[in-house]
């Protein structure tokens, strides 16, 4: 089977590329992903839950790069292909090449356009299974991948997310900042600000801190009430 799309990202193709490096970048572009590693000689080992088909499973993913083309700019187009193997212990295995090409979208703007070729065969029990469900699958967890690589990129460079895909509903990525200390200033309980208070309002914060209705007062009252209408009552009744 061969899948293929394009999207765009906007920024610049050196930018890009350089992302695609990021383990940790590629990692959160994964659903379910356990583990990315780098090994040596341009290999990776992947680890994460992939459902093809009803076949839901634990894949083990190695892929390598067998050619890489760049141009010496670092902006010009660059393309790069990878051979992989994706195996789960009885389900089968997914051999294949994925084809990756970076190329100014419009020459002389910082934005990318993203064009990719997935080639896949299954083996095992997987191959059972009829080949567009396969194929259908396949090109959801690629897309989802792309698509979400763009938006992880994009938030890393505090732009806004990419909504090709609005409909669905999209993981969040926030990038966290230490809080500023003066938010637990303002968190903080209302007595402490009695010094910042002057004249009527203090004195009517203190007077409802200081002096609370007592709980005796409360059944006093209740019980008062009580025997007054039972009064009322008997005196009716007579």
């Amino acid at each position: 089977m061969e899948l293929n799309d394009a999207l765009r990202i906007p920024l610049a193709p050196s930018v890009v590329r350089e992302a695609l490096q990021d383990l940790a970048l590629l990692r959160a572009s994964f659903d379910h992903c356990e583990s990315l590693i780098r090994l040596a000689h341009g290999e990776y080992a992947l680890t994460l839950t992939v459902p093809l088909g009803p076949l839901r499973a634990r894949y083990d993913v190695r892929a390598h790069v067998a050619r890489h083309e760049a141009d010496a700019s670092g902006d010009a187009q660059t393309q790069r292909t990878l051979n992989f193997k994706a195996r789960a212990d009885g389900i089968g295995a997914l051999r294949g090449q994925i084809d990756v090409v970076l190329r100014p979208d419009v020459p002389g703007a910082d934005a990318t356009c993203i064009e990719y070729t997935v080639w896949a065969t299954a083996t095992g029990p997987l191959a059972e299974l009829p080949a567009r469900q396969i194929e259908h699958a396949l090109h959801e967890w690629v897309d989802d991948f792309f698509g979400e690589f763009c938006e992880v990129v994009q938030a890393k460079h505090g732009l806004a997310p990419n909504l090709a895909r609005s409909g669905q509903p999209r993981r969040q990525h926030v990038f966290l900042r230490p809080a500023p200390l003066t938010g637990a200033a303002k968190r903080s309980p209302p007595h402490h600000l009695g010094g910042a208070l002057t004249g009527r309002a203090t004195s009517a914060l203190h007077h409802r801190e200081s002096s609370p209705v007592p709980v005796w007062a409360w059944a006093a009252m209740i019980v008062v009430v009580a025997l007054l209408l039972y009064a009322a009552r008997w005196f009716n009744g007579v």
